[in-house]
């Protein structure tokens, strides 16, 4: 078992790095979260284009398309990246890592602060995230027209390319010593457990 001693406050607190099994767990919790709170999004977009067509009698105006795609965006730009940094700075922990018990700190124990919490989001899976639902606001918004379809060959590209640079990252995990994902070591972060 890799431990580590952190001065945490005013005493020494044993600390143990949580393992790939424990944060992939907590990520997947997190993903559930995320799709769960996707899903209201996704209905308020829809349903105020449903109620502008009354239900489909009429042609869907382009106000009511853009704003579907002002409240997917909305989702993918401010909500996702919130989600992590605002969970971060207040608790340590997403709601995937309180279920876990588990809680990202600084490498000498203490919480992270929003500056850190900024950095690891934006080494996180927020920005293949934040592609893949753009790519998937785009098609699903209808705007995949002739003119769109290189901006949607590009995101989706884009985005693959970042998800693999997190698959890469995660998967450092259980080689490295003190447990660091990618995103971990740009954020000068570990996660651990209490023992």
């Amino acid at each position: 078992m890799v431990e580590q001693k952190v001065a945490n406050v005013s005493s020494q607190v044993s600390l143990r790095y949580a393992s790939f099994e424990t944060r992939l767990v907590a990520f997947v919790l997190d993903v559930i979260v995320l799709l769960a709170v996707f899903a209201l999004f996704f209905a308020v977009a829809f349903l105020q284009i449903l109620i502008r067509t009354d239900f489909g009698e009429t042609d869907t105006p382009d106000s009511a398309v853009w704003a579907a795609a002002i409240i997917l965006a909305t989702y993918c730009f401010l909500f996702l990246p919130l989600y992590f940094i605002g969970l971060w700075v207040w608790r340590s922990q997403t709601v995937g890592q309180m279920a876990m018990v588990i809680k990202v700190v600084r490498r000498d124990g203490r919480p992270i602060g929003l500056p850190t919490a900024v950095v690891r989001v934006g080494g996180l899976n927020v920005l293949p995230a934040i592609f893949v639902a753009s790519l998937l606001a785009l098609l699903a918004t209808g705007l995949a027209e002739d003119a769109l379809i290189g901006i949607i060959w590009v995101l989706a590209l884009v985005g693959l390319i970042l998800i693999a640079i997190q698959v890469v990252g995660f998967l450092m995990i259980p080689f490295d010593q003190q447990r660091q994902a990618l995103h971990d070591r740009l954020a000068d972060t570990i996660v651990m457990e209490p023992r």
